[in-house]
């Protein structure tokens, strides 16, 4: 090949063109669609635009009002120019909604018959603490385009609804209230995927947000028979509608997703109590249901396990940001899911449930997918390697709490809520600086550390470190 010769990419296929600019965001999208006509034509390939984020912004900053409404003009020209090729829209509304949107609602309004969506996912005006129920107030106009685009929908299969305002002058208002939209819309019956209000991130999340009502939230499960995916929140849960779940006359669910929101003396807040045989029942009608649950606050073990039952088919527990974990309901999961547990993540620092947690992973034999925050030492990290070798799928361990001197196992457990405890010289110090001065991190040992790191991918086959970023 001459090395002199020079390389025309613009006459590369169109197909290949949507392939490098389906990597590129938006506007570098753009940008290269001015280079040649081969790109330009490619940027207006349907696959480019199968799936598409409309975002409305609001004031931040310490110079921008907080009553300002952003519409970036890209908006108006994607619902214009592609609209037809839409099939998973993301609303993303961050301005206040009691700010008039202006030409945006009317742009929208007019296009909203060429969607063809597939998918629609909807975050608006983020959640809002229930203390702010009765005071909010939401125009019409902002809202009304998005609750037609669901009551008009010919094919929506998903509906993902993470933030939408909830209070009582919006869901008595049928232009206002996009979950009676969905149920009045007969041709999206079969809709298979419904989130509502669901958590994904581990980081923080309102601790008393405004939810939908239990009875409607039921109403709404019960009118889509074809789900095989429902992610909720647990305020918003049910023995009931765990029991709808089961009838017969439903399609097989495939998972479902809860988002635990918990507050002590707060009954709007209780975890709801699940029976074993309600959930046996479950289990019995959705054959192939995993269960996926989210604790996003501190929650009573007693309470997690009235509510996990034994014949709950749970493959999946993470618990948030800042959000503290028993070790006797880790001991509860060891003892009770040993057959179906998959994942266990936690990301709080102050983990004091280091035995239970190999415990765990002793007795659950499908875990694979492990991320903790917690201290360990050397030697259980080593320990789990040794336990599940190659079939670690995930192992994240924090190496800032991974130490090199176990603790002395002939010194009283110290409970996790104590703040005061005498230490081996019998003198009375503050718990935190008695964990500090017993463990010492494997941070100032680099041969330790490394001897760890080696040993554990010898076990895993393939290299492995200690997450610093945790």
């Amino acid at each position: 090949m001459n090395v002199d010769t020079e390389c025309d990419f613009g006459t590369l296929p169109v197909v290949a063109w949507v392939r490098v600019l389906e990597h590129l965001p938006l506007k570098d999208r753009y940008h290269a669609s001015l280079v040649c006509s081969n790109v330009f034509e490619a940027f207006s390939h349907p696959s480019l635009w199968r799936s598409v984020t409309l975002t409305v912004e609001g004031g931040s900053g310490k110079f921008r009002s907080l009553h300002m409404v952003n519409i970036p003009q890209r908006n108006f020209h994607l619902v214009q120019k592609f609209g037809r090729m839409f099939h998973h829209i993301t609303f993303s509304v961050l301005a206040p909604l009691d700010e008039s949107f202006g030409e945006w609602n009317t742009v929208l309004a007019d296009n909203i018959k060429r969607f063809n969506a597939s998918s629609l996912t909807f975050d608006v005006g983020g959640l809002k603490n229930i203390a702010k129920g009765g005071v909010m107030r939401t125009l019409t106009e902002n809202i009304k385009p998005m609750v037609d685009l669901v009551r008009n929908s010919l094919y929506l299969k998903s509906l993902v609804i993470k933030s939408w305002p909830t209070f009582a002058s919006s869901l008595n208002k049928a232009d206002k209230n996009v979950f009676q939209a969905a149920m009045d819309n007969d041709k999206i019956r079969n809709l298979t995927k419904l989130s509502i209000f669901d958590c994904d991130s581990v980081a923080w999340s309102e601790r008393r947000p405004l939810l939908l009502p239990v009875d409607l939230t039921h109403k709404m499960v019960e009118h889509f028979k074809s789900l095989s995916h429902l992610a909720l929140r647990s305020p918003m849960l049910s023995e009931d509608l765990i029991r709808c779940l089961s009838c017969g006359d439903r399609q097989r669910l495939q998972q479902l997703k809860i988002s635990i929101n918990y507050l002590p003396q707060n009954e709007s807040f209780e975890i709801p109590q699940i029976t074993d045989s309600v959930w046996r029942d479950f289990t019995n009608h959705n054959t192939k249901v995993r269960v996926h649950v989210l604790v996003l606050s501190r929650v009573p073990h007693h309470s997690m396990e009235m509510f996990l039952r034994p014949s709950c088919p749970l493959y999946n527990i993470r618990f948030g940001e800042f959000v503290r974990c028993d070790k006797e309901f880790v001991a509860y999961l060891a003892n009770t899911f040993t057959s179906s547990l998959e994942t266990f993540e936690y990301y709080e620092e102050d983990g004091d449930f280091e035995q239970e947690l190999i415990s765990l992973v002793e007795c659950s034999s499908q875990l694979c997918r492990l991320v903790y925050c917690g201290k360990i030492s050397i030697k259980h990290v080593i320990h789990l390697a040794e336990l599940r070798g190659a079939e670690w799928q995930v192992l994240h361990l924090a190496r800032k709490n991974i130490y090199t001197v176990p603790k002395n196992a002939n010194e009283p457990e110290i409970d996790g809520d104590t703040v005061i405890a005498k230490n081996s010289s019998g003198e009375y110090v503050l718990v935190n600086m008695l964990k500090f001065h017993e463990q010492t991190s494997i941070t100032s040992n680099g041969e330790e550390e490394q001897i760890m790191i080696d040993r554990v991918s010898q076990k895993l086959g393939r290299k492995w470190f200690p997450d610093s970023d945790m």
